[in-house]
């Protein structure tokens, strides 16, 4: 198996240029006399499509950019930039589904106040699948669901399989999907990620990944334009949530509550449970999507990538988005899950 970094461990991503010039030096088997090149362990890296999208259209000027395809160009570097930083031998890329969506129909105020997107925005997020897929990567769009849904599945077959997972997205809602084997790294502004661990979380928000499902239901989502629980911000949802395991066993003890916080938030988490009940649909990552293992774990053709960035004028990253993806398939995963 990989090394995985200590959940400790935190960091940030930023490669400088001479990093980013190493990574095809890196991609190459590294052999000594007598020495056969060591064999990578699995590692599955699965990538929020949209995000980062938002984040390369974003970074050169959103509809202002002088040129329309420096949005692609960028999109392209950030995600090789990724790849160099995690070296997967194993990579899905996630997209929402643009024409329905299961949380709009359960909760129709469900991201309604977000601004239309920009047309040459919609145009890349309808490119960038067909893309990626001439260039030999695994992509996911499931029907009526989001990116990360894609994330949460990779990381349970991943984990069922005993293969650590590196998660890429710019969504909090994948905090909770952090563990000693699978890493979210948070996209940033300027190609920056952050590494979520539990520890990072601790101190940013006073939990951990397993109680930060019920920490963002409490605190709510304006971004998505869910309203959390009236009464209850985030430094009072993390005291709840620092005295009882959940919310279910805070509401369980209201004497206990008042006295630690108030009989205003007993009020608020009876008042209010429906709010906090469906945020926690809502927010929810779904770990049902089919991926398909074969494809995810197919290695890119080096003439392939080149031939497809050329058609798009992108010749100049064709060596380092093989670099980057150069363990594909290298490392072979259990045939099936094992025994529960």
């Amino acid at each position: 198996m990989a090394s995985v970094p200590t959940a400790d461990d935190l960091r940030l991503f930023d490669l400088p240029e001479e990093a980013e010039r190493q990574v095809a030096r890196r991609a190459a088997p590294r052999t000594g006399r007598g020495r056969q090149p060591r064999r990578p362990g699995p590692h599955l890296l699965a990538v929020d499509g949209n995000g980062l999208a938002h984040r390369a259209f974003h970074a050169v000027g959103g509809a202002e950019a002088t040129d329309p395809r420096e949005a692609l160009e960028r999109f392209v570097a950030m995600l090789a930039r990724i790849a160099g930083t995690v070296r997967p031998t194993a990579c899905v890329v996630g997209f929402d589904d643009p024409v329905r969506s299961v949380r709009r129909q359960r909760a129709p105020h469900y991201k309604a106040a977000r601004p239309p997107k920009d047309d040459a925005l919609v145009e890349l997020l309808g490119e960038l699948p067909g893309l990626l897929g001439l260039l030999g990567l695994c992509v996911a769009v499931p029907d009526g669901l989001e990116a990360d849904d894609v994330l949460g599945s990779a990381a349970q077959l991943a984990t069922s399989r005993t293969v650590p997972a590196a998660l890429a997205t710019g969504d909090q809602d994948a905090f909770a999907l952090v563990s000693p084997t699978v890493q979210v790294f948070f996209l940033l502004g300027g190609g920056r990620m952050a590494q979520v661990s539990p520890s990072w979380l601790r101190a940013r928000y006073g939990v951990g990944p397993a109680q930060y499902p019920a920490f963002a239901a409490l605190r709510g989502d304006s971004s998505d334009c869910l309203p959390g629980v009236r009464g209850i911000g985030a430094v009072t949802a993390a005291r709840l949530l620092g005295a009882y395991p959940d919310v279910e066993a805070a509401m369980a003890d209201p004497a206990g509550v008042a006295r630690l916080l108030g009989p205003w938030v007993v009020e608020a988490l009876v008042n209010h449970q429906a709010t906090y009940l469906l945020n926690r649909e809502l927010m929810a990552i779904r770990t049902d999507v089919s991926l398909d293992v074969d494809a995810c774990n197919r290695p890119l053709e080096a003439r392939t990538v080149a031939s497809v960035l050329r058609e798009r004028g992108l010749d100049d990253l064709a060596d380092r988005f093989v670099a980057g993806f150069a363990l594909l398939g290298r490392a072979a995963w259990r045939a099936s899950a094992p025994p529960a």
